[in-house]
C-alpha cells in the first residue's frame, strides 16, 4: 500500500515537469549530435540553451540543499539502487515545489547573482555607472496645485547657520542734518554755531601772513585762491545774515500792528529783495552804489547774452 501511494504521488509530480535533456559526457556522441543541433530552427536552439542552464544552476542547488537529496532517496528509484552521483541526477524527477524551498533556501546575494539576466550582465561590463544607479530628482518638488506653496524637500541638509530675521545695517548719521529730525531753522542754527565765525576769521588771518612769508610761487598761489574762497562764503553768510534781518523786522513791525487790530501784511518775494537792497544802499556811499550797480548791470547783460546764444544754436523745428 505504501509504494502504491508512493507511486501514484511519483506520478503525478512526474505530469507537471516538463522533460529535459541530459547533458552527454561522452565527447564523440556530443561532436556527433553537432550537425543534428546546427539543423535546427532558432527556436529550438534558444529552447535548448535555457534547458542546458536551468540544469546546471538546478544541479547546483542540489548540492548546496539537504532536503532535495532526502527526497531523492525516499522515491522509489532509490530504494533499488545506490544513491545517485551528484553530477547524474535526474532533474525530471524534482517536483517544481522542491526547487522552490531550495531556491528560498539560498542566500538571498546568491539568489539575485543566479537570477541575473545575460543582458544586465552585458550591461554591467559596458560601464559601473550604468548599473544599480537611481535616476536623480533634482531639488524641484511638484507642487499640488500652481497656487500652493513651494515645497523644500527634508532630505536635502541644511545648514546650521541660519539668518532668521535680518538685522538692519547700523549707519552713523548725524541727527542734525537728518530729513526724520524736520526742517532746518537757520536763523537758530546761525545762533548756535555762531563762535565757528570767530574761528573762521582766526584762520583767514592765519592764511593772510602766511601767504607774505612763503616764496614758492605755488604754494603761494594755491593759499591766495583757499583765501579768496573763505572770504566768499563769509560775504555770502553776511549777505544771507542781512536779507533774514530785513524779514524779521518786517514780522516783528506787523505783529505790533496785528495788536493794534489791523490786517497782517505778507511780503512777496520780490518785495523782499527790493527791501534788501535798499538796506544794502543806505550804507554806501555814492561811488560804491555806482560800482554795485554797474555790476549788477554787466551780470544781468551777460546772463541775456548766454540765452540769446542758446537760441540761436537751437535749430529749428
Amino acid at each position: 500500500m505504501l509504494s502504491g501511494k508512493r507511486k501514484q504521488g511519483f506520478s503525478g509530480l512526474q505530469r507537471r515537469v516538463r522533460p529535459r535533456r541530459e547533458a552527454e559526457p561522452e565527447v564523440d556522441e556530443q561532436m556527433s549530435s553537432e550537425p543534428e543541433e546546427m539543423g535546427m530552427d532558432g527556436d529550438e536552439l534558444s529552447e535548448d540553451e535555457e534547458d542546458e542552464d536551468m540544469e546546471e544552476d538546478d544541479e547546483e542547488v542540489f548540492t548546496s540543499s539537504h532536503k532535495i537529496t532526502a527526497l531523492v532517496a525516499n522515491s522509489p528509484k532509490s530504494d533499488a539502487s545506490p544513491p545517485p552521483k551528484k553530477s547524474s541526477i535526474d532533474i525530471s524527477s524534482v517536483s517544481f515545489g522542491a526547487l522552490a524551498k531550495a531556491q528560498a533556501s539560498m542566500p538571498s546575494a546568491k539568489r539575485r547573482k543566479r537570477g541575473a539576466s545575460p543582458s544586465e550582465d552585458e550591461d554591467s561590463d559596458s560601464g559601473p555607472e550604468e548599473v544599480g544607479r537611481k535616476p536623480k530628482h533634482g531639488d524641484h518638488v511638484k507642487r499640488s496645485s500652481k497656487h500652493a506653496p513651494m515645497e523644500q524637500s527634508s532630505k536635502k541638509p541644511v545648514s546650521r547657520r541660519r539668518e532668521i530675521i535680518a538685522v538692519p545695517k547700523m549707519e552713523v548719521r548725524d541727527p542734525r542734518f537728518d530729513p526724520m529730525s524736520g526742517p532746518v531753522d537757520e536763523s537758530k542754527a546761525r545762533r548756535a554755531y555762531a563762535f565757528l565765525d570767530d574761528y573762521r576769521k582766526d584762520e583767514m588771518k592765519q592764511l593772510r601772513a602766511e601767504i607774505k612769508k612763503t616764496k614758492d610761487a605755488d604754494k603761494k598761489e594755491e593759499m591766495k585762491r583757499m583765501l579768496l574762497s573763505m572770504e566768499s562764503k563769509m560775504k555770502a553768510r553776511e549777505r544771507k545774515q542781512r536779507a533774514d534781518d530785513v524779514i524779521q523786522e518786517h514780522k516783528r513791525k506787523e505783529k505790533e500792528l496785528v495788536k493794534e487790530g489791523k490786517q497782517p501784511f505778507y511780503l512777496k518775494k520780490s518785495e523782499q529783495k527790493k527791501r534788501f537792497l535798499m538796506d544794502q544802499f543806505a550804507g554806501m556811499k555814492k561811488k560804491q552804489v555806482d560800482r554795485t550797480i554797474e555790476r549788477k548791470r554787466k551780470k544781468v547783460v551777460g546772463r541775456e547774452r548766454k540765452e540769446l546764444d542758446k537760441m540761436q544754436r537751437r535749430p529749428r523745428e
